[in-house]
């Protein structure tokens, strides 16, 4: 078992490189900055996404700027997901304080 005393420097020269490179955004280290993969979701709004309309946001039906960072749903592999909420909340019928309590035309 490795401890803080046994644990080889070249290790902390490593792990130093990788956290730079994740704080700068990339998700791989390569040695050649060139090279490097910037996360999918780096640099992109909701104004990019397929899901916001009219500063608001469909799946979670709550007012966004284009400019504000994108949720999970913008990925391509969420869509699905998003989809199916934006087709319940449809569904699902809006009840205001009206309907509550007593009828109103008795």
């Amino acid at each position: 078992m490795n401890d803080d005393r046994t644990r080889p420097l070249e290790f902390e020269a490593w792990v130093l490189r990788l956290k730079a490179a994740y704080d700068a955004g990339y998700y791989r280290t390569e040695s050649a900055e060139g090279e490097q993969t910037r996360f999918p979701w780096q640099n992109r709004t909701c104004g990019d996404c397929p899901f916001w309309a009219h500063s608001s946001c469909l799946v979670r039906q709550a007012r966004r700027g284009a400019r504000d960072a994108t949720c999970r749903y913008f990925d391509a592999w969420n869509h699905a997901e998003a989809e199916s909420i934006i087709q319940y909340l449809k569904m699902t019928p809006v009840r205001g304080p009206w309907t509550y309590g007593e009828d109103q035309a008795a």
